[in-house]
C-alpha cells in the first residue's frame, strides 16, 4: 500500500514538473509576443510622428517656394527649401525643383529615424519620405474683393491706375457711374465697409454683378483711409516693398466693360493687385488711385485672363 502511495506522489511530481516547464515555456512565448507589440507600438509612434512632421515640413516649403512662381524660380526654389528647414526638415535631405513651365514648385525630403525596441529583431533605422507640389495659376474666384471695377486692359506693373474716378476726373464718361460696385447689398454703408473689410462673399470669373452709381463721395474717402492707416508696417509699405497681407494691397474685379446707364449690371473678366496710394489731384475725397501689383495670394484656380493676379494650392 505504502508502495504504491509513493508511485502515485512520484508521478504528481512528474506531472508539476512538467506543467512548470510548460509555463516557462509559455512565458517565455509571451515575453517575446509583448516585446514585440512594445516595438510595433512605441517605434511605430515614433515613425508616425516624424513622418506628419515631415509632411508638413514640404507643404511649408511648397506653399513658400510657389509665391514667387512664376516670375522668380530662383527664388521660388530657395525659399522653399528655407522655409521646409525652418519647419523641421533636414537641410542634407532636401531637394526643390520648379517644374511644368514654372508653374509648380516640388519638395522633397527625408529623414533617417533611429528605432529603439525594434533594435531586439534587427531594425536599427528607417528612412522616411515626403514629398509635396505646388502650383500656381490664374485666380477664378476670390472672396474679399474691394467694390471697385477695373476695365479690362494690359495692366502695365508699378504704374498708377484710377480705382475709382471722381466727379472732375472723367466728366459724363459714365453716365452716373464712376468704377463703384455694389457687392453684397446697395447702398453707401454696405460700400463703404466693402472697402474697409472687403466684400466677404464669394466673385468668380463670369459673375453679373451691379454698378453702384453716383459719386459716394464720404464713404469712398472714409473706407480708403482706414485701408491706408490700417498698415501698421515699418517702416511703411511702399508699392514695391509692401508686405503681402498688409490693408493696403487690394484685389479688385477686372471687369469687360463699364459702358452702362445709373445701376446696371457688368461683368467679371477677371482680378488684379493694386496698392492705394494717396493723391492730391482734384476730387481726391473721392478718387482712389492704385499701382498695378503682380503677386501671388490664396484662392480657387481656374480658367481666367491674366491680370498679374495669381493663385496658388497644393496638388498632392
Amino acid at each position: 500500500m505504502r508502495s504504491k502511495v509513493l508511485r502515485l506522489v512520484g508521478r504528481a511530481q512528474k506531472c508539476i514538473e512538467a506543467d512548470n516547464g510548460a509555463a516557462l515555456v509559455l512565458t517565455a512565448i509571451f515575453l517575446i509576443v509583448l516585446l514585440g507589440f512594445s516595438a510595433l507600438v512605441v517605434d511605430v509612434g515614433l515613425l508616425y510622428v516624424n513622418r506628419l512632421a515631415l509632411v508638413n515640413a514640404v507643404d511649408a516649403g511648397a506653399l513658400a517656394g510657389v509665391q514667387d512662381l512664376p516670375y522668380s524660380p530662383t527664388l521660388a526654389e530657395r525659399n522653399a527649401r528655407e522655409y521646409a528647414i525652418a519647419n523641421g526638415a533636414n537641410r542634407h535631405g532636401i531637394t526643390t525643383a520648379v517644374q511644368n513651365s514654372s508653374s509648380e514648385v516640388r519638395v522633397f525630403a527625408f529623414k533617417d529615424v533611429d528605432l529603439y525596441l525594434a533594435r531586439i529583431f534587427g531594425y536599427t533605422r528607417q528612412r522616411l519620405t515626403a514629398s509635396a507640389t505646388a502650383r500656381v495659376g490664374s485666380i477664378s474666384a476670390y472672396v474679399g474683393v474691394a467694390p471697385f471695377g477695373v476695365v479690362e486692359q494690359d495692366f502695365i506693373y508699378g504704374e498708377q491706375y484710377t480705382l475709382k474716378f471722381g466727379p472732375d476726373t472723367q466728366p459724363g464718361h459714365f453716365r452716373g457711374n464712376f468704377g463703384a460696385l455694389s457687392l453684397g447689398g446697395r447702398g453707401a454703408s454696405v460700400y463703404e465697409n466693402n472697402i474697409k473689410h472687403g466684400h466677404q462673399g464669394r466673385l468668380a470669373v463670369g459673375d453679373w454683378i451691379d454698378t453702384e452709381p453716383g459719386n459716394i463721395s464720404g464713404p469712398t474717402a472714409r473706407g480708403v483711409k482706414y485701408r491706408m492707416e490700417e498698415c501698421q508696417h515699418y517702416p511703411k509699405c511702399t508699392w514695391d516693398t509692401v508686405v503681402q497681407g498688409c490693408s493696403r494691397q487690394i484685389i479688385v474685379p477686372v471687369i469687360k466693360n463699364l459702358e452702362v446707364n445709373g445701376r446696371d449690371s457688368v461683368q467679371v473678366v477677371g482680378f488684379a493687385a493694386f496698392f492705394l496710394e494717396v493723391t492730391t489731384r482734384r476730387g481726391a475725397d473721392s478718387q482712389v488711385i492704385g499701382r498695378f501689383l503682380r503677386t501671388v495670394v490664396p484662392g480657387e484656380l481656374g480658367d481666367a485672363g491674366d491680370y498679374g493676379l495669381r493663385g496658388y494650392k497644393l496638388v498632392n
